[in-house]
């Protein structure tokens, strides 16, 4: 079997990538006996712990690296949010809702997380948020969201919130770029859809 230090890791089958996490051998034979269908939560679960430390830590920084990518570009349309926020709420298990504060040459001032919730729902608060926008010095931002359920569509809590965000902004002069929901392989965006 090939090891990571002896190939570019593109170019390993599935078996000797799980392997070279894993270290086990029986896990392999698994994989490949059902067809290469990979349990990740199996594989989690099969680590020790300080292998499910070091993988941790490699699809954190890769989702990191995946962001920062975004990050040094203009925002000017929903798909930059979402290539942007993706890789770090796509995937999660419970809804996060985040601002991107961006200034008049729409670049990121910054991206701030605002609330964690449950498994279909967090509640973001109006006032927090436009104190984060007001202290960055944001001219405009995009509201962001996961649903880990996987469907992109705002509930009418979502579009209620768009619709308070939307006020609140106008009082101060801060445009509402655009609010994204984000799912595991796709997006909603309102102003795509024209709720904005």
């Amino acid at each position: 079997m090939n090891t990571l230090f002896d190939n570019d890791c593109r170019y390993m089958s599935d078996s000797e990538l799980i392997y070279e996490i894993s270290n086990n051998r029986q896990i392999v034979s698994d994989v490949e006996r059902s067809n290469g269908e990979i349990d990740i939560d199996r594989l989690f679960a099969s680590l020790t712990p300080g292998r499910k430390k070091v993988a941790v830590a490699a699809v954190e920084m890769y989702k990191r690296q995946q962001s920062q990518q975004v990050e040094r570009r203009q925002i000017l349309s929903s798909k930059d949010v979402y290539e942007l926020m993706q890789p770090l709420i796509g995937d999660l298990r419970n809804e996060e809702f985040w601002v991107v504060a961006i200034n008049n040459a729409s670049r990121i001032i910054k991206k701030v997380q605002v609330s964690v919730g449950g498994i279909d729902q967090t509640s973001a608060d109006v006032r927090l948020i436009m104190q984060v926008l007001i202290n960055t010095g944001a001219s405009q931002f995009a509201a962001v969201h996961n649903h880990p359920s996987g469907n992109s569509r705002p509930s009418n809590d979502d579009k209620r919130l768009t619709e308070q965000l939307k006020k609140a902004a106008g009082i101060f002069n801060i445009r509402v770029m655009d609010h994204v929901i984000i799912t595991n392989d796709g997006y909603y965006s309102f102003c795509d859809e024209g709720m904005i």
